[in-house]
């Protein structure tokens, strides 16, 4: 298992950590480890309740999906950042947007982003449903590699 380098755990502060990454989806840069998730850790700020999208490095990623690349049949999965709904596809993810929060206008991280090597972990939009429109429309194969 590689670890998620320059990125440290909110809750017990432990830093280029191993295994998998929650990114939460409410609160702008804000990261627990898998112990720390489970365990269900909050502060003043940031509420177990709250969205969080699992991140995996790419050694993990190959190690779970035994190196092949992400597509239709093996997709990467996104949590819903308003209502936290798991196991989309992004076109998945952008229908349900469109169909139940096309209205919603609090201000999140896109999981998509946040997801991605090379992506804006911390992106945060007030417009989600305009976000996926733009920035990540016609996209129904990802491919991390």
């Amino acid at each position: 298992m590689s670890r998620h380098e320059g990125v440290s755990c909110d809750s017990c502060l432990k830093g280029n950590f191993r295994g998998k990454r929650y990114k939460c989806l409410v609160c702008y840069d804000y990261d627990l480890c898998a112990t720390c998730y489970e365990a269900g850790a909050s502060t003043t700020r940031h509420n177990a309740d709250h969205p969080m999208q699992c991140i995996l490095t790419r050694s993990d990623f190959d190690l779970y999906y035994g190196g092949e690349t992400a597509s239709v049949e093996h997709p990467q999965s996104f949590t819903c950042p308003f209502c936290g709904r798991m196991g989309l596809t992004e076109a998945a993810l952008t229908e349900h947007v469109s169909a139940e929060h096309s209205e919603s206008s609090a201000e999140i991280v896109c999981p998509i982003c946040a997801s991605q090597p090379g992506g804006e972990p911390n992106h945060m939009t007030d417009d989600f449903s305009a976000h996926l429109a733009l920035d990540h429309r016609n996209r129904d194969i990802i491919s991390f590699f």
